[in-house]
């Protein structure tokens, strides 16, 4: 929703819209700069750097020369890359200094920013407009002015209430100093075996990593699969990969307690039905929580899961903005505030927070929430939210699934991807999306996240001009493909069954696998009859028009042309959507029939 601003009164729709969110305050929701005397400098103090913190600052100062900028932050990292600390831990990247992408020397050069680093901001007094802060290893309070505040603490790691969770050798990873430490541990201790309690993004991330040097690696994970924005079908080929780098991949796994290591014995993770998991290290990377302790303090507004900012990044006062992974933000899909911990979003928030309080009056879109991952020889994305999460919040979507090549599978090197869509029965509205390959991943995960800010449909995807060349993509991308079945759906000229959906038996419906007879020696659908696409025509009498009929081949695309074929002909049809090779990598045992038992 947009604001305007009337010639009568310019605040009356802003303070219309946001309704109750400064009931104490007689003032404009947006208060800048602009109403401040001019000659005198703004004071910009910044709680927190990295990402949010950091553009925050440097935005300021490119908008306003004389501002006094001053950032402090408890840490001795002011501005890194913590997003390449797994792959710094795995000596791919082979110096943590590169870590490191500006220093506060660097910064008050370039941009006259008083950076403080090992200083933490312990009060915010709102009154008097001041912050409270203390040196690391001293006593002394600092009191210090400001003028507008930015809050940029970003969130802690979670450590479970597990026995032994405090043990030496048991780490969480989000900074250079956890680096650092899991680093010099190694280096005294040596060891061969590490545990990695967490399958999400750092915990895979560091699996591959930790690999790559030859250590025993075991997952433990407390839920059904890892990657918890994926659907479980989605999971299980990540699973296998997982598995086939000999990684020791537990799910469903609740811990008991960890044992550290002795002098003859080593450490050991013991889940609760006794199986012990040797391990000389154990890293604990289970998810993060705003960090709110401070806001909270401060009598500012804090939500579910972190602190309430509106559009413009600031908080129930005026004064102070929040950025980052410590604020609850817009979710477009979900149409309400969620926490979300992702480096691209702290970035454009940082930014924006900076344009609001010199004047530019720049609402913040949402988030859409588009990730990526590097598992082993593998790729995953997603954005928007999964199946099953689109259910648990009310939705009732429909979805269908590809498994079209990255680019034209003529040219070599072409590589099967998975993509899976999920949408509005009623409009089409694009809600989620999820992909798995090794190459064009991202790319075909940044165009759907983009076709989401833009509240795009499963129609739109069927127009979309995309760059094609047959080293890079298709005359038929794979997002258009996804579009164009989708379209189909929404339009009624196919109708669909998944895997998950499908009863086989003497008494379900007919089932019929168009493939070859070459591809059905390899597996195939319990109870199914093979006929193959280009026999079907001459064989329709074969089959039972009081019954339905499950149509399915590889990968969809003979299934839908078999629909088409039988629908028209009077059946009651449905293809199997994505075919068999969802039913083999979704994990539906069930489903399987393997060569052996041919």
């Amino acid at each position: 929703m947009l604001l305007r601003r009337t010639a009568s009164n310019p605040l009356s729709n802003i303070k219309s819209f946001f309704g109750s969110f400064y009931k104490s305050s007689p003032i404009s929701l947006l208060r800048s700069s602009s109403t401040m005397p001019s000659k005198v400098p703004m004071r910009l103090v910044i709680v927190g750097g990295v990402a949010g913190g950091m553009s925050a600052a440097t935005r300021a100062r490119r908008l306003n020369e004389t501002a006094s900028i001053t950032v402090f932050e408890r840490g001795s990292y002011v501005s890194y890359a913590n997003c390449g600390i797994p792959y710094a831990l795995g000596g791919v990247i082979k110096d943590d200094a590169a870590l490191v992408l500006q220093t506060p020397q660097a910064l008050n050069d370039r941009f006259n920013i008083d950076v403080q680093i090992n200083k933490e901001v312990l009060s915010i007094d709102r009154e008097n407009h001041t912050v409270d802060v203390r040196a690391k290893g001293s006593e002394s309070i600092q009191q210090v002015p400001y003028d507008k505040l930015i809050l940029s603490q970003g969130a802690e790691p979670f450590r479970p209430p597990i026995g032994g969770i405090d043990l030496p050798n048991v780490f969480t990873l989000q900074t250079i100093p956890d680096l650092q430490k899991i680093k010099a541990y190694l280096a005294e201790h040596g060891g061969t075996r590490v545990a990695i309690i967490g399958g999400g993004f750092i915990g895979l991330e560091v699996a591959d990593a930790l690999h790559s040097l030859g250590l025993e690696i075991s997952i433990v994970e407390y839920m059904p699969h890892v990657f918890p924005p994926l659907d479980a079908d989605l999971a299980e080929p990540l699973h296998a990969e997982i598995r086939r780098h000999n990684v020791n991949l537990l799910l469903n796994a609740r811990i008991e307690k960890i044992e550290a290591p002795g002098i003859d014995t080593p450490g050991r993770v013991v889940l609760a039905d006794g199986v012990p998991i040797l391990a000389d290290l154990v890293i604990v990377v289970v998810g993060v929580r705003a960090r709110t302790s401070l806001a909270e303090k401060a009598g500012l507004k804090i939500g579910k899961t972190g602190i309430t900012v509106n559009r413009f990044m600031q908080t129930s006062d005026p004064d102070i903005y929040a950025v980052g992974d410590m604020i609850e933000s817009e979710h477009r899909i979900a149409g309400r505030a969620l926490q979300l911990a992702l480096a691209g979003p702290a970035n454009r928030q940082g930014r924006l927070a900076a344009d609001n309080i010199f004047g530019r009056k720049i609402s913040y879109r949402g988030n859409v929430g588009t990730s990526a991952c590097k598992v082993f020889n593998l790729t995953v994305a997603s954005v928007g939210f999964s199946v099953t999460s689109l259910r648990q919040m009310g939705f009732d979507p429909l979805w269908v699934i590809v498994h079209p090549p990255d680019h034209a599978g003529y040219y070599p090197g072409s590589h099967p991807m998975t993509l899976k869509v999920a949408f509005e029965k009623e409009t089409g509205r694009l809600l989620g999306a999820q992909a798995m390959g090794t190459a064009g991943i991202d790319k075909r995960i940044d165009v759907l996240a983009t076709a989401m800010q833009a509240g795009m449909t499963m129609f739109d995807l069927e127009h979309l001009e995309l760059a094609y060349a047959p080293p890079y993509g298709s005359a038929k991308d794979p997002v258009n493909m996804a579009g164009f079945v989708g379209s189909n759906l929404l339009r009624g000229d196919v109708n669909i069954i998944h895997a998950e959906d499908l009863k086989i038996g003497q008494d379900a419906a007919q089932i019929v696998d168009v493939r070859s007879p070459g591809e059905v020696s390899r597996g195939y659908i319990p109870y199914a009859v093979n006929i193959p696409l280009n026999k079907l025509r001459e064989n329709v009498s074969t089959l039972d028009k009081g019954r339905r009929v499950v149509v399915y081949c590889q990968v969809g695309y003979r299934g839908y042309l078999a629909y088409r074929i039988l629908k028209q002909k009077g059946f009651d049809v449905v293809n199997l959507d994505g075919g068999y090779k969802s039913v083999l990598e979704g994990g539906f045992k069930a489903l399987q029939t393997s060569r052996e038992k041919l």
